[in-house]
């Protein structure tokens, strides 16, 4: 029978799973930046716009309104996964609760 003294303790100081986590996430975040920024500059060509009116500031706007979006969502949801998963894996890890017979 396994006691808890035979138990390894808890790791709550797991600074490399986070720090790994936060890393694949920055990086998938800013891959789907960058595509967002191609897609909507060749959607919105703010080059190709007239200065007249603000419409080629409007494009700009756009442009880099959507890639920081995209970038932030791509971002948030990739991280909240990967913990996700962490916590149910910590969670398997555990020792199941004693049980009153």
């Amino acid at each position: 029978m396994t006691t808890p003294e035979d138990l390894p303790p808890p790791d709550l100081l797991d600074n490399a799973g986070r720090l790994r986590r936060l890393v694949v996430a920055l990086l998938v975040g800013g891959a789907a930046a960058a595509i967002a920024y191609h897609v909507a500059d060749a959607a919105a060509q703010p080059e190709h716009q007239s200065g007249f009116c603000g419409s080629q500031a409007r494009a700009f706007q756009f442009v880099f309104s959507t890639t920081s979006l995209v970038g932030g969502l791509v971002f948030v949801t990739v991280l909240k996964v990967q913990n996700w998963l962490a916590n149910k894996k910590y969670q398997r890890e555990r020792v199941p609760p004693a049980k009153v017979r």
